[in-house]
């Protein structure tokens, strides 16, 4: 099915590296159910979200990314992430995500940002 997102989990020492592909939208919670919310759950917090393959996001797409936000922020974690094109870039300022998840142009930027 073309609207699925597939997710895929890397590690690079002690961060988590979820690297995303396909469209983010309410097809995606499943994917994120099972792939980033029991990370987030077993206590790590320090997780970078690869974007460059996300072709799209919608409404339902930033929702349950702010779902993910959320519960990251409970337990005393915050997002990095990259690859965003520039239009979603624009998209996560207008909503307020760049609040909680620090944009980066690659993943050794994030990574970085972590180990500081």
């Amino acid at each position: 099915m073309k609207n699925i997102l597939e997710i895929s989990t890397r590690e690079k020492e002690d961060i988590k590296i979820i690297d995303m592909r396909g469209d983010f939208t309410l097809f995606a919670d499943e994917m994120v159910n099972t792939a980033i919310k029991p990370l987030i759950s077993a206590g790590n917090t320090k997780i970078v979200l690869n974007f460059t393959d996300v072709r799209y996001i919608n409404s339902s797409g930033i929702a349950i990314i702010i779902g993910l936000v959320t519960l990251l922020s409970n337990k005393g974690g915050r997002f990095k992430g990259y690859g965003l094109t520039p239009h979603f870039q624009k998209v996560f300022n207008m909503v307020g995500l760049t609040q909680y998840i620090d944009l980066f142009e690659n993943e050794e930027e994030a990574t970085q940002s972590l180990c500081t």
